[in-house]
């Protein structure tokens, strides 16, 4: 039993207060795709989604500095599913690749988590929003 989950089932929950816990969030992902059986090249993709993910809530949904969110990771089967919960508005998901891209220093993360993530959803609740974010095991 991995977490105290059933064989085959890996869950990991961190709470995000300052912006420095974002390289513990990116080494936790590292860590949970290496004893999942990810490749290390996934293993980087999904440092990099978590690292703009968490960039993004702390650009977002933090008012005036106060920040705290939740991120969430979950592994069954095949898919490594990483979920941002943070406080705030609701945000467009864009998925037409003919969009053109942002130019500038930012504006760009959630085009890139959606070019790396098979599946990429928000799911509103009341005050917050959840990023939910899957990747299925690639063969190699």
């Amino acid at each position: 039993m991995m977490n105290g989950l059933s064989e085959g089932t890996y869950r990991e929950i961190l709470i995000i207060n300052k912006p420095d816990d974002i390289a513990l969030a990116m080494e936790t992902t590292r860590t949970i795709a290496a004893q999942t059986g990810f490749s290390e090249h996934d293993s980087i993709l999904l440092q990099l989604v978590t690292e703009e993910a968490c960039m993004n809530a702390f650009e977002h949904g933090c008012p005036a500095g106060n920040c705290r969110f939740k991120i969430t990771w979950q592994v069954e089967s095949d898919t490594m599913e990483i979920t941002v919960c943070q406080n705030g508005e609701a945000f467009e998901l864009h998925n037409d690749p003919a969009s053109p891209v942002k130019v500038g220093s930012r504006g760009r993360g959630l085009v890139l988590i959606q070019g790396i993530m098979d599946e990429v959803r928000l799911i509103p609740s009341g005050a917050y929003v959840t990023l939910s974010m899957r990747r299925r095991r690639r063969v190699t």
